[in-house]
Parts: structure tokens; C-alpha cells; sequence
């Protein structure tokens, strides 16, 4: 994929207008704040355009993360959909026309690894050449896994990303690790986009390390 990922449409105008093929982007905010909601917009935004959206749900099921997907989608082409759902979900429905793999837990990393790299071929295969990754959340991983462990695996699935000239889509909820465990995990992504709640009780956002990007707040619907 030569050109960016658009993401004009789902960030604050004037902020961003796309990303560079190979990015990975953490949304970082409290619990309650809209990070799943922002990532989900921020994946199915180029789908119209061809790309393709291979997503990790960690914690809600594969069904509840495609509802997800089509009602920012009503047109959702289920071909460029693949799903790893690693919840532990009770519900083992094979979902029609999806590409999936199921994985035991969180805690199964190589699973989740073995599975994103399925599907990654399988999007291959279809000549999709644009993807947008998804994790959602880093934070149920620690909550299976020591910081050292998950940030090697983010390592190696970021490393996959750039490789591939992907793009990820992380979470990670703040309020509830620690500060050095928030630096360790951050330093991993090209850059963070921060959420909180304004003075006014409005969200608002705004992205840390990238150059083009000045380190100001906007507020976000």
C-alpha cells in the first residue's frame, strides 16, 4: 500500500487527515471514556475504500464486536472481515461469511498470533493490500500476562504491522496500571492518542509523537 490510511473523518477536523502505512496507534484513556468506540470508528473507516479490518477482541464475542463493525457499516463486506476471538465467549456460533479463529484466552498469545497470521494470509490471498489491525484491549492481556510478556508481543505484532505496511489499532485503559507499566507499553507505538474528560465534561483527544501533529487538545464528538 503506497498511499495513507484515512482517518479524517473519524478524528477532530484539521487534526489528522491519515497515517502512514506501517503506523501503530494506541488510544490511551480511563475506563468509560469512548477508546473501544474511537478504535472501531478508526478501523472501519477505509473500508469502504478496499481495506480490509482484522480485529482481536478480548473481551466482548465475535458477534458483539461485527455489530460493532456494521453499524458504523451498514454496507459491511464480510470478505475483508477477519476476527480472533480470544474472550472465552460461551457462544461458539460460526459466524457466516467471516474469517475467524478462536482462541482459548487472553493469556494464549501464541494462539492470538498463529490466528492474526491466518488471517492476515487469507487477506493476502484476496489481494487486500491495506489493513487495518485491531487490539481491543491491551489491558485485558495484563490482566492475564506480566508487562514483560505483553510488551514482547506487542513488539512482535507491531514489527508485523510495519513489515506488512498495516495498520494497528491498540487500547489501553490508564486508570488501571500503573505509570511505569503505561510508559513500558507505550514506547512500543509510533504514536499515542490520548483521551480524557475536558473542565467542561466533554471528551476530548489529542496525539502525542508525531511530529506533524502539534500536542493539543480538541474536543471530540
Amino acid at each position: 500500500m503506497s498511499s495513507g490510511y484515512d482517518v479524517d473523518e473519524v478524528l477532530p477536523a484539521g487534526m489528522l487527515s491519515e497515517l502512514r502505512p506501517g503506523t501503530s496507534l494506541l488510544i490511551e484513556g480511563p475506563s468509560m471514556i469512548g477508546k473501544r468506540r474511537l478504535a472501531i470508528r478508526l478501523l472501519a473507516a477505509g473500508h469502504r475504500e478496499g481495506d480490509g479490518i482484522l480485529c482481536v477482541t478480548t473481551s466482548n464475542n465475535a458477534e458483539k464486536l461485527l455489530s460493532e463493525f456494521e453499524a458504523e457499516i451498514p454496507t459491511l463486506d464480510r470478505g475483508r472481515v477477519g476476527i480472533v476471538d480470544c474472550s472465552g465467549s460461551d457462544s461458539q456460533r460460526t459466524i457466516e461469511d467471516i474469517a475467524m479463529e478462536r482462541v482459548s484466552s487472553p493469556g494464549d498469545l501464541t494462539g492470538i498470533s498463529i490466528g492474526t497470521a491466518k488471517l492476515l494470509q487469507s487477506f493476502a490471498k484476496q489481494d487486500v493490500s491495506g489493513v487495518r489491525h485491531g487490539l481491543v484491549s491491551v489491558s485485558t492481556l495484563i490482566q492475564y500476562l506480566d508487562i514483560g510478556t505483553v510488551f514482547k508481543f506487542l513488539h512482535i505484532y507491531t514489527s508485523r504491522i510495519a513489515d506488512t505496511d498495516g495498520l494497528g489499532v491498540f487500547t489501553l485503559d490508564n486508570s488501571t496500571h500503573d505509570q511505569q507499566s503505561i510508559n513500558t507499553l507505550t514506547s512500543e507505538f509510533d504514536c499515542v492518542l490520548e483521551m480524557r474528560e475536558g473542565d467542561d465534561g466533554d471528551r476530548e483527544v489529542r496525539m502525542k509523537g508525531l511530529e506533524s501533529v502539534p500536542r493539543e487538545w480538541h474536543a471530540y464528538d
